[in-house]
């Protein structure tokens, strides 16, 4: 089995969440040595555990959905079944788990951050700075015959700007009507599959490519990204 080296996985989303947890196992190892009695570690984790579990609403909040924990619902659960028993020895570590919550919310507020300083989303470079294994796929028959060659794409990729849009509609129109100035004709008939984001940006991104090879939208999760550029894009004719 070949490993791809180069698919992209947010490596600041997991970088958070491994110092988020170290920080909550060690506030639980810290409290554990504060303890009279000693207690079984596995115990000390399912009372965290549970205590993580909480009644939460989700809201945006700079730029992403994050959970708002606000009912300590695992606690409460764990209270019932230790109430008569145990509960004044587990009690401070079920809350630990509950304040993880914010802690994790902290990070996660804080990655976002980072993520966005490391990469730029409206930059088109991020979505395609691998093109070792890029492909040109006419998705309309409409699309004249045409070449990617990775070198002129790439030089031409960094003189694009951003551009609008507005006229989509009107396009769109233009092409289903038979007397349209585009009747069959695609505005997008072309993808590049195998482009690769950067690496550790875990952003991914659909490609297109205008039928003249000037335009290049792409379509993310969130949003579309149009740009333009001066001269084309591929090279017009077949012998790749």
């Amino acid at each position: 089995m070949q490993l791809n080296w180069l698919y992209s996985w947010n490596v600041v989303d997991v970088a958070s969440g491994l110092l988020g947890w170290l920080a909550v196992i060690g506030l639980l190892i810290r409290q554990s040595r504060k303890q009279e009695r000693k207690l079984p570690i596995w115990k000390v984790l399912l009372a965290a555990l549970a205590g993580l579990f909480s009644f939460s609403f989700k809201i945006p909040l700079l730029g992403q959905n994050v959970n708002i924990a606000l009912l300590p619902l695992g606690l409460w659960v764990l209270y019932l079944f230790l109430r008569n028993r145990s509960w004044p020895d587990y009690r401070k570590f079920a809350w630990i788990g509950f304040a993880a919550n914010y802690l994790f919310l902290a990070m996660a507020l804080l990655a976002g951050f980072i993520q966005d300083s490391l990469y730029d989303r409206n930059d088109p470079s991020t979505y395609l700075a691998h093109l070792e294994k890029a492909k040109l796929v006419a998705i309309h028959p409409s699309a004249r015959e045409a070449t990617f060659e990775e070198k002129l794409f790439a030089n031409t990729l960094g003189e694009v700007t951003a551009a609008d849009m507005s006229d989509t509609l009107e396009w769109h129109y233009e092409s289903v009507r038979e007397d349209g100035a585009y009747y069959r004709q695609e505005r997008f008939p072309y993808a590049l599959l195998g482009a690769e984001a950067r690496w550790g940006s875990g952003l991914h991104a659909v490609v297109y490519l205008e039928a003249d090879g000037m335009g290049l939208l792409l379509a993310t999760q969130d949003r579309y990204y149009y740009y333009r550029s001066e001269k084309p894009m591929l090279k017009w004719g077949g012998g790749q």
